[in-house]
């Protein structure tokens, strides 16, 4: 099988997954119309948590396969067939991947993020401001990890980081009862109680990360079945 050396050279793309470097897409041009096995290894995108994989194994079959993460190393992953051996197929394809790869790794986060943000009249134009001040995180994973994974947040709630280094408290302009009732909603919304996304008090608004939650097989349609233990977890 041959390899396209060019797509082993760096970034396979800039801004996406499919805007190739022109070398790149010369390179998998040329393998597509000469129709034998290739393969471009797995290429990442300058600007994107994403890489994919296009090969052939016979030179007529084009398959593609994505990969993305995110800050909180959350893995998801796709894959799909060119309907034909052409440019635009292709991209088409490896679009698809992308998007069942993000569908994938949405559906694999164990956890909810939500910006604090405040609300200002800026003067004298009178146009509204709207700055993010605070992050709110939540793990909603079985396990009771003390911190998130990845490298961006070390600590789960508040995530402001005071002058005497005091973390996990919320950020002091934030006044007491608006606190109390962002954790509520925070939690309600993470664990499935609430269908609303925002939530705004006076000048302060959480909004979470995530508009709506996936949906998720109910594991009581397995119960009886062998497939989840006592406790209902599969």
């Amino acid at each position: 099988m041959k390899t396209l050396e060019t797509f082993t050279q760096g970034d396979g793309a800039h801004w996406g997954l499919t805007d190739w470097y022109p070398e790149n897409e010369a390179a998998l041009a040329a393998a597509l119309a000469e129709g034998a096995p290739f393969d471009t290894g797995w290429y990442s995108s300058k600007k994107e948590i994403a890489s994919a994989r296009i090969y052939s194994l016979d030179g007529k079959i084009i398959q593609v396969e994505a990969s993305v993460s995110d800050d909180f190393d959350t893995c998801g992953n796709g894959g799909v067939t060119a309907s034909e051996a052409t440019l635009a197929a292709v991209a088409e394809a490896v679009d698809q991947a992308w998007e069942d790869a993000e569908a994938d790794r949405d559906a694999n986060q164990t956890y909810e993020g939500f910006s604090i943000l405040h609300h200002q009249t800026m003067h004298p134009e009178g146009m509204p401001l709207v700055s993010w001040v605070e992050t709110y995180l939540i793990n909603t994973g079985w396990g009771e990890d003390l911190s998130p994974s990845g490298d961006n947040y070390h600590w789960w709630g508040w995530q402001y980081d005071g002058a005497d280094d005091t973390v996990g408290v919320p950020h002091p302009d934030i006044p007491v009862e608006t606190v109390t009732a962002f954790e509520k909603f925070a939690n309600d919304w993470a664990f499935g109680r609430s269908k609303t996304h925002s939530l705004r008090i006076g000048d302060w608004e959480i909004r979470a990360w995530r508009k709506e939650l996936p949906e998720h097989e109910d594991p009581n349609d397995y119960v009886g079945m062998g497939w989840v233990g006592s406790d209902g977890r599969p």
